[in-house]
């Protein structure tokens, strides 16, 4: 699988998030209709806000494209977008806020039918070089290549940034928070933790909720259905 995978950050203007969605239905139509190449548009709200999404100053968002072609020469000049970007700006607090990703391994829907999840959790680490990410990121393919979709996990995929050599990235989904607080104390999970924390530089980590909007895929020939295969130098 080789595809261009993007974690973007969503800044709102207190109580305008509302203002935002509205202005993203239109946008999601056209997007679900027209652009067969962006394969996963998803979202979700810190878990501070998981009472009050209408009050929420933030959002990820995760999406999966074919290309970077798919992203910029075709998702972001579309007239959908070109409408959306301008009926934004009173409810945003930024930019666009994009951070570009490689998959390195894992899958994205264990369950195959876009089984919803209660929590998901995004974590984003620095590490201190090249060479201490390309370590990292071998381990953590070897963590991923004993993780299936059992005990509720519903994804669990990693990444290297596309953006500077040192970023990476794990994305996990779970059917519910039980299951995801089992999962964070396997002891393999905390052994890779242990055995390359001399690798990361900073690490944050953050709970969402998905806000039920956009999509996890499209069905069959998804990205990460049979899992990530790394093409190219960790």
């Amino acid at each position: 699988m080789n595809d261009f995978y993007l974690f973007a950050n969503c800044n709102f203007v207190p109580d305008k998030y509302n203002d935002w969605q509205s202005a993203y239905t239109s946008l999601a139509t056209y997007v679900h209709a027209s652009e067969p190449s962006t394969k996963t548009y998803y979202f979700g709200i810190p878990l501070d806000y998981a009472h009050a999404f209408a009050k929420t100053t933030s959002m990820l968002a995760f999406e999966v494209y074919g290309t970077r072609s798919d992203l910029y020469d075709t998702h972001l000049t579309s007239p959908a977008m070109q409408s959306f970007l301008q009926k934004i700006p009173a409810a945003s607090t930024t930019g666009l806020d994009l951070n570009h990703y490689a998959c390195v391994a894992g899958f994205l829907d264990s369950s195959r039918v876009q089984a919803p999840a209660e929590v998901m959790q995004d974590v984003r680490i620095t590490c201190i070089s090249a060479s201490a990410r390309a370590n990292l990121l071998a381990s953590l393919i070897t963590l991923i290549t004993g993780v299936d979709g059992s005990g509720g996990t519903l994804t669990y995929m990693a990444f290297r940034s596309l953006d500077d050599d040192v970023g990476a990235r794990v994305f996990g989904r779970w059917e519910t928070r039980e299951e995801m607080e089992v999962f964070v104390r396997r002891a393999d999970v905390n052994g890779f933790w242990m055995a390359n924390k001399e690798y990361v530089k900073a690490m944050e980590q953050r709970l969402y909720v998905p806000n039920g909007r956009g999509w996890l895929h499209r069905g069959e020939g998804y990205a990460g259905e049979d899992g990530c295969v790394v093409k190219a130098k960790i």
